[in-house]
């Protein structure tokens, strides 16, 4: 099996934020669970943009609504990712490095997410 190039720079952020986050002092139960949730709403995010890049290769939407969707997904990622901060204090939220930290995880997921999508749609890893 040939591993896709996203999908290891994803796993090397994930990696890289695994150990980063060993280092901070503040770092609970809590905080892994959210930042799991980081990696799960990433891939989440990473799916949807693969998907919107398929419709369009296939002639089904126009560049424009792809940009959109591309765009949309993040700008949701990124109020998702907010409203947790807001609504479930912790240390990721309160800290530079936890913040830092959180945007790495969900660039990581987001990454893995368009790794996931190219290998379960052969047909557009092909193209890519």
């Amino acid at each position: 099996m040939r591993l896709n190039k996203t999908f290891v720079v994803g796993i090397l952020l994930i990696l890289i934020g695994i150990a980063w986050a060993l280092l901070l002092d503040g770092i609970g139960m809590l905080e892994w669970l959210l930042l799991l949730s980081g990696i799960v709403l990433g891939i989440i995010a990473g799916l949807v943009q693969r998907w919107a890049v398929a419709r369009q290769r296939l002639g089904l939407i126009t560049p424009g609504k792809k940009r959109l969707w591309i765009i949309g997904v993040i700008v949701m990622l990124v109020i998702v990712k907010v409203a947790i901060n807001v609504f479930i204090p912790s240390y990721l939220a309160t800290s530079n490095s936890g913040i830092y930290l959180s945007i790495v995880y969900a660039i990581g997921g987001l990454l893995l997410g368009h790794a996931l999508y190219l290998r379960f749609n052969p047909c557009l890893s092909q193209q890519s």
